[in-house]
């Protein structure tokens, strides 16, 4: 049983610090994550394992001289250097602290600002800022998380140094000597234990390389040194080229936001910067641009494409740069991940340029998501298809005459125009080896149709289960119901029209059924003549067999009929194509593409053309 005492504890601040540093600079452990970080001279997204604490404590310090740099002109350049051996890290830069007594605490201003937890000069609520500080933590974390933590800066007139140990608990006595260099260099030698670390390894100094080089790309006004080399960039477009070759940039006269949009190949992504502190998570200022170029970007879909494109589906085509100023920004933490701040309140208001919204619509961003929208079509059909084909096998085929017989491949199915040409069939047909299926009027056009489109109708699929046929799937022999398709259609613009209908279809999707010399067009008459005194009956299938016929008897013998379609047939006429079909089998050079586009394609212009001929 604990003791009361050792159940109910008091810390004091630096204690509780230590003790809980996710609740002051985000996680203590180490984390393996996607980053980027500079390889070859641009940027590269790799896989690399890291303490997100140990890297917001360098954050502390170089994000207080970036601050100080809007307050103090004198502030234009800034050095980093890491000494791997040692693992001391260094920030300095060309400012400067006021070296006096502050009255209230009786202490140099240095030692307040550095030495003392809550301190700081961001606390006038009534005053705008547009640093990364407001909660009077910042550097101090560092000192609390340091063997060893050194100040040194002078105000132009005296120098001021003093060092603190022990996690900020020991505190040296300031040392003050006259001095007209201005500057403030923070030096500190992490205690690594805490963080879970060894000693400075090059996972970390390569992602402090990587903040060192932000901090140069947000203030190209400050010339940034790492490690004694400067970092060349003299705009948020130098800092984007490390990134994208190809991009579109834009910068509002005041330059207080930079944006660049770039094509991306693997789903969206965001770097992004409020006053300079790197927003890896977004927030309400990528929001507050995303939405203006997107509703753009769909509007133009909608009206050129006719397709409603989702945002988030937009998106996944973009990379979006970002360097914004905003008055006293808020964020989700303490480690200032994501921006949390309501658009009304940044302080400042920013409309996308037409001119990057039209460079956007001409770019490889639109031509990426055409492609995406065709090849998630081509998925969503592919599904319905797969979808469609488990259950084929199981419907009940309205209108089919079935064959009885168990070799399939010696069956044939007669497709009829109407349920009245089919009716006779039944008398004659070889129930073996003959089916039957009736077409309700004209087919289904399928040139242009969707996959959804077309398993909505209803006699298109049951066409499909009368025969064994599936969507995207090539014809199966094993599979397939009848081994002959034989189309019985009138003889006039309509029959031939339907079955063209038909052909279309079996071209689209089934192609091979033509190289497999399955598909034959059943020829009805159109003139039947009868002998009056031998009743001998003749039956011509063409206008010109006929008139060459003609020419010759004696039509006063014969009696005439024209046949005006299958219904028309008698019921010894019907036997007869029945069982002495005249077959015209069709194959792929009589059934051409070209012609098939031309007559139900969406061109109407070429339908025109052709019957102008």
């Amino acid at each position: 049983m604990k003791k009361i005492e050792d159940k109910y504890k008091v810390l004091n601040h630096i204690d509780h610090i230590l003790l809980r540093p996710q609740t002051y600079l985000g996680s203590n452990k180490p984390h393996t994550s996607l980053k980027w970080i500079l390889v070859g001279g641009q940027m590269k997204r790799e896989e690399i394992t890291y303490v997100p604490s140990f890297l917001k404590v360098f954050d502390e310090i170089i994000t207080n001289s970036v601050d100080e740099s809007k307050r103090n002109p004198l502030l234009n350049k800034i050095e980093v250097n890491l000494d791997m051996k040692s693992g001391i890290i260094s920030v300095k830069d060309s400012g400067g602290i006021p070296v006096v007594i502050h009255k209230d605490h009786n202490k140099y201003v240095p030692e307040v600002i550095f030495g003392n937890l809550m301190s700081g000069s961001n606390y006038d609520d009534t005053e705008d800022r547009i640093g990364a500080g407001t909660n009077g933590y910042g550097a101090k974390l560092t000192n609390v998380f340091s063997k060893q933590f050194s100040i040194s800066t002078c105000d132009g007139k005296n120098l001021f140094t003093q060092t603190f140990t022990n996690n900020m608990r020991e505190i040296g006595e300031p040392k003050i000597k006259r001095n007209k260099i201005n500057h403030t260099e923070i030096s500190y030698l992490p205690d690594y234990e805490k963080f879970g670390l060894d000693g400075l390894d090059e996972s970390h100094y390569l992602l402090i390389h990587k903040r060192v080089i932000d901090v140069a790309g947000c203030n190209p006004n400050i010339r940034v040194f790492f490690n004694g080399e400067e970092i060349k960039i003299k705009s948020f477009e130098d800092y984007v080229k490390y990134y994208k070759s190809e991009y579109f940039l834009e910068t509002n006269k005041e330059k207080t936001w930079s944006i660049a949009v770039a094509h991306s190949e693997d789903g969206f992504s965001q770097v992004s910067f409020v006053n300079t502190t790197d927003t890896y998570d977004g927030g309400t200022h990528i929001d507050y641009i995303l939405n203006q170029i997107l509703s753009q970007m769909r509007e133009f879909f909608q009206k050129k494409h006719k397709v409603d494109v989702k945002p988030s589906e937009l998106k996944n085509h973009m990379m979006i740069f970002l360097n914004a100023t905003v008055v006293n920004p808020s964020f989700s933490s303490q480690t200032k991940e994501k921006l949390i701040t309501e658009v009304k309140d940044f302080g400042f208001t920013y409309e996308v340029p037409e001119k990057l919204i039209k460079s956007i619509l001409k770019s490889e961003i639109v031509n990426s998501i055409l492609d995406w929208i065709n090849q998630k079509k081509k998925a969503d059909e592919s599904k319905l298809a797969r979808d469609l084909n488990k259950n084929l096998d199981k419907i009940k085929v309205e209108k089919l005459i079935d064959a009885k017989g168990k070799d399939r491949w010696k069956c044939s199915l007669n497709i009829f125009e109407g349920d009245s040409a089919a009716s006779s069939f039944r008398k004659y047909r070889d129930p073996q080896t003959m089916g039957a299926f009736s077409l309700k009027g004209k087919f289904i056009n399928v040139s242009e149709i969707t996959t959804k489109k077309l398993i909505e109708n209803h006699e298109a699929m049951n066409l499909m289960g009368a025969i064994g046929l599936k969507l995207g799937q090539d014809v199966d022999i094993k599979n397939l119901r009848y081994g002959r398709i034989l189309l019985l259609t009138d003889a006039d613009t309509d029959g031939n029209s339907i079955s063209a209908l038909l052909l279309n279809f079996f071209n689209k999707y089934w192609p091979t059924l033509f190289d497999r010399n399955m598909i034959f067009k059943v020829e009805t008459p159109i003139v039947v003549s009868i002998n009056k005194k031998t009743k001998k009956k003749l039956l011509f299938y063409t206008q010109t067999e006929y008139n060459n016929w003609s020419q010759k008897e004696d039509l006063k013998n014969w009696e005439i009929k024209y046949k005006k379609g299958l219904a028309a047939l008698v019921d010894d006429e019907y036997q007869e194509i029945i069982h002495n079909p005249k077959l015209t089998k069709i194959t792929k050079d009589e059934l051409s593409d070209e012609y098939l586009d031309i007559w139900f394609g969406k061109n109407s212009e070429l339908r025109k053309n052709q019957i102008l001929k």
